[in-house]
């Protein structure tokens, strides 16, 4: 499995997100009639699943792996991860041009259908490897990956039967989102991280309760994501406790995280160290966020108001998880990386940071109805930056084969 040619096309899939993201702040400010705005929205978001996201985090896990694998194992990863991404290029290009139609349904399902059979052979070789606190990162990431797939079981069923109504067809949503970005990407993405630290023996007990207070709290934190329901009291202080979980559980990982000795190796890189405080950051903001929806007030005003909603998955699935995925490519030197890379690399952060306070700024002013003046402007402005900034960011050149 050719690792850095792999990461490299993950890259490039990360700039024809962000050309997609261009096209819908384009059409959203100014008139494009040639194409439809519903259908660039799925042609996004489910390419930046699939294509971006989702590919990288299988790449990264099967190399952080590799060594208990076999010829054999690694082969069919990797053919799996290839026939996974053909089906996200096909979904794209279905969802941009038909939108949600049968063929696009069905592009997308049969991604989703090659990527749980990744996901259960990886579950089934994880007891090779023998660092449990990693591992057990995989395994839940992948329980979680399968359980966000229910969702889109019980969507095809409203889909094929017309039975949907705005309550069902929105709980499905949120409950793929929910264990997609706070299952799959997230406990993907920090037993990547832990990973990383066991190698530079720099892992600490600590992890362990960092992992059960996630791990316990991730089923029931679901509840976060529909609390415009109406639950029974005892489900609701259910919803509390985990969402209490996940905050002490980011407490535990900050200190884990902001240890001297971790500091230290990550310092001398500049540009790795901004990105992995701004993804600490990001991921700090969400729990705190989240936290603050269990307040019944908070959370009518949150799901209410569409800039808000649109913020907030930006900052899980930009300012945490493609910042992380980008870091991680440095912290394990998988490319050579030239100085307008880097420079390329720290423009890419600090305009997601900017995508962040202005969308979080139009989403407090939507609160009172308030019209940001020139917001869709900027917000292409800053879209554009991200897709000549990620575009620069690419490598030339790569360290590993």
């Amino acid at each position: 499995m050719n690792v850095p040619r792999l990461l490299k096309i993950g890259m490039l899939n990360l700039v024809l997100v962000a050309i997609i993201g261009v096209l819908m702040r384009y059409k959203i400010g100014f008139e494009f009639i040639w194409v439809n705005q519903k259908n660039l929205q799925l042609a996004h978001s489910g390419f930046a699943f699939s294509g971006f996201v989702s590919f990288l985090l299988m790449v990264f896990v099967v190399d952080s792996i590799k060594n208990v694998l076999d010829t054999n194992q690694l082969s069919s990863f990797s053919r799996l991860i290839h026939i996974n991404l053909f089906f996200a290029y096909t979904s794209c290009i279905l969802f941009f041009v038909n939108g949600y139609a049968i063929s696009s349904v069905i592009s997308q399902m049969a991604g989703l259908i090659v990527g749980a059979i990744f996901i259960i052979k990886l579950f089934l070789v994880l007891p090779l490897y023998k660092h449990s606190q990693i591992s057990n990162w995989y395994k839940a990431a992948c329980i979680f990956y399968l359980l966000s797939l229910i969702a889109n079981i019980w969507l095809l069923y409203m889909f094929f039967t017309g039975k949907k109504t705005q309550y069902t067809y929105l709980a499905a949503t949120y409950w793929f989102l929910h264990f997609q970005y706070n299952g799959w990407f997230f406990f993907g993405c920090i037993g990547l991280f832990f990973n990383w630290l066991l190698n530079n023996q720099l892992l600490s007990k600590r992890s362990e309760w960092v992992y059960w207070l996630f791990a316990i709290s991730c089923f029931p934190a679901y509840g976060l994501s529909v609390l415009w329901l109406k639950l029974p009291f005892w489900l609701y202080v259910l919803i509390v406790v985990a969402a209490l979980m996940q905050l002490l559980g980011m407490i535990q990982l900050c200190l884990l995280v902001l240890r001297k000795e971790v500091v230290t190796l990550i310092k001398p890189d500049k540009t790795l160290l901004l990105l992995l405080f701004v993804t600490l950051g990001a991921l700090l903001v969400k729990i705190i966020l989240q936290s603050g929806s269990t307040i019944p007030f908070i959370s009518k005003l949150a799901f209410g108001f569409r800039p808000i909603v649109i913020a907030y998955l930006h900052l899980v699935l930009l300012a945490f998880t493609a910042l992380f995925l980008i870091s991680y490519i440095h912290l394990n030197k998988y490319f050579s990386f030239n100085k307008n890379n880097l420079f390329a690399t720290q423009l890419f952060a600090i305009f997601v940071i900017l995508n962040e306070i202005v969308l979080g700024t139009q989403g407090i002013a939507s609160l009172s109805y308030t019209v940001v003046p020139l917001v869709n402007e900027i917000l292409l402005i800053i879209a554009i930056m991200l897709l000549v900034s990620s575009f620069l960011m690419v490598p030339l050149r790569s360290n590993k084969t």
